[in-house]
C-alpha cells in the first residue's frame, strides 16, 4: 500500500456488459493482509479498474540456532528476534561459544517469510586443550614428582588417572581421579604421606676386618626423609 508496488499480476475480464455491476474479492497473497477485501464497480465505456491494496504482515519472528556439527546438539540457547516484517532481509553472525570452534559459514542472511525463519550455525569441539596431574605431600603441598601434562584433549571429554608409586611415600585415598575437560584449568591432584614403617641399623665393627664387635642396633618406626643422629658407643678393649 505504501509503495504502490504491484505484488500480483493484474487480471483482465473481457466481454463485460455496459452499466452492469461487478464485485471482486481480493485474493490471498502470502505475506500480506488485505486492506480492502472486496470492491464493486459499474461497467462504463471508460477505464474499469478495481485496485486491491495490501500491507505486509508484521510481527514475524526468526530464530538463530547454535548446534554441534554431526550431532545437532544444541550448545547454546537459541536467539529469537520478534517484530520482523515479511520480506525483510536479516543477517546474523555466529557467536563465540566456550569450548567450541565455529564452522564456516559464520555469517548468514535470510529473507523473512511466513513459515519458519531459521538460521543455523554449526560448531566443533576444541581439541587443543590439556590437563595436569599433580603429586603432592599431604598438608605441605610439596610436589613429590614433576607434574604430568597431557595435551591434545577434547572439550567435554572425561579422563581418568591413577596415583603413581613414589618411593618413600604412601598414597592417600582416593588413588584414582577424574576430570571433565574444560577451557579452564583441568587438574587432578593426588596426595601422599611419608612412610613411617622404615628402620635404620647401627653397626659396630673392627676397622680393617669388618668383624662385628657388638650386636647391631636396629631402630624401627622411622619416617621417610627424616634425619637421625647416632654416637659410637664404648666397647671394652677398643678405641672409637
Amino acid at each position: 500500500q505504501e509503495t504502490g508496488d504491484e505484488i500480483r499480476s493484474a487480471v483482465t475480464y473481457n466481454n463485460q456488459v455496459f452499466d452492469s455491476e461487478v464485485t471482486e474479492e481480493a485474493p490471498d497473497v502470502e505475506g500480506y493482509t488485505k486492506v480492502n477485501p472486496e470492491e464493486t464497480i459499474t461497467i462504463t465505456t471508460g477505464t474499469n479498474e478495481i485496485i486491491f491494496y495490501y500491507e505486509k504482515v508484521d510481527g514475524l519472528t526468526y530464530t538463530v540456532e547454535y548446534l554441534e556439527k554431526d550431532t545437532n546438539k544444541e550448545i547454546s540457547l537459541p536467539k529469537v528476534v520478534d517484530e520482523k516484517v515479511y520480506g525483510d532481509e536479516v543477517t546474523e553472525n555466529a557467536i563465540d561459544i566456550d569450548g567450541y570452534v565455529k564452522v564456516e559459514p559464520t555469517s548468514e542472511t535470510i529473507t523473512i517469510g511466513m513459515n519458519e525463519n531459521v538460521i543455523k550455525f554449526y560448531y566443533t569441539k576444541r581439541t587443543d586443550l590439556s590437563y595436569t596431574v599433580y603429586y603432592k605431600e599431604l598438608k605441605t603441598e610439596k610436589e613429590l614428582k614433576v607434574a604430568k601434562v597431557v595435551n591434545g584433549q577434547t572439550y567435554g571429554t572425561k579422563v581418568t588417572e591413577s596415583a603413581v608409586e613414589i618411593e618413600g611415600y604412601n598414597k592417600v585415598e582416593p588413588t584414582s581421579g577424574e576430570v571433565e575437560i574444560t577451557t579452564g584449568e583441568n587438574e587432578i591432584t593426588f596426595y601422599y604421606t611419608a612412610r613411617t614403617d622404615l628402620s635404620y641399623t647401627v653397626y659396630y665393627k673392627e676397622q680393617g676386618t669388618e668383624k662385628e664387635l657388638k650386636v647391631s642396633k636396629v631402630v624401627n618406626g622411622q619416617t621417610y626423609g627424616t634425619k637421625v643422629t647416632e654416637e659410637a658407643v664404648e666397647i671394652e678393649g677398643y678405641n672409637k
